[in-house]
């Protein structure tokens, strides 16, 4: 799931988070639903996207210029992201879950994910050393939202519709975007 979220921000998907939430934009989109960018412009988003790290790691860590974050699955294990300035803070769980899914119950599964994290949070700048490939067939549909806008501008596009999933795609994903395609 960490993979995904480096994916994510990499490739401009949580814009405008350029890594890791940092304390402030947690507590923003926790308590507005947002996040500002540099321009002090509000973007939505409601879902916390967090790096968590143990008390062992964290001490282990401060002090350090930069951090590599690598994946065995991914890449060959070499790093895929690397982040500078490291800063750390306290993984506000209860409050994470409270307001980001209304509840504190391990039966909601992203509750349950978060209550199992550890207890800090992990944040700085971020540079992405390379593109997230999960070698499955699938990666040559995995646009990032640059990439897309060039094919629509490509095929001269007078109308376009996306939908984005969470999960594996079923057929009520199916059935929207081909509804969608009989309305347009």
């Amino acid at each position: 799931m960490q993979v995904e979220l480096v994916q994510t921000i990499g490739e401009g998907w949580a814009f405008p988070l350029t890594g890791f939430m940092n304390e402030l934009q947690l507590v923003e989109s926790l308590q507005m639903k947002t996040v500002t960018d540099k321009d002090g412009k509000r973007h939505m988003l409601s879902v916390p996207i967090t790096q968590d790290i143990s008390a062992e790691m964290k001490q282990a860590l401060t002090g350090c210029k930069a951090v590599a974050l690598c994946n065995e699955k991914i890449n060959g294990g070499n790093p895929i992201a690397v982040i500078r300035n490291p800063v750390f803070f306290a993984n506000r769980k209860e409050e994470i879950c409270a307001r980001a899914f209304g509840c504190f119950s391990t039966a909601h599964p992203m509750a349950n994910n978060i209550t199992n994290q550890n207890d800090w949070l992990i944040s700085g700048e971020m540079d992405f050393l390379t593109k997230v490939m999960w070698n499955d067939g699938m990666d040559q549909y995995r646009l990032t939202p640059k990439q897309i806008k060039l094919a629509i501008e490509a095929k001269n596009a007078d109308a376009c519709y996306a939908f984005q999933v969470r999960n594996p795609l079923h057929n009520g994903h199916c059935l929207l975007l081909k509804d969608t395609r009989v309305q347009l």
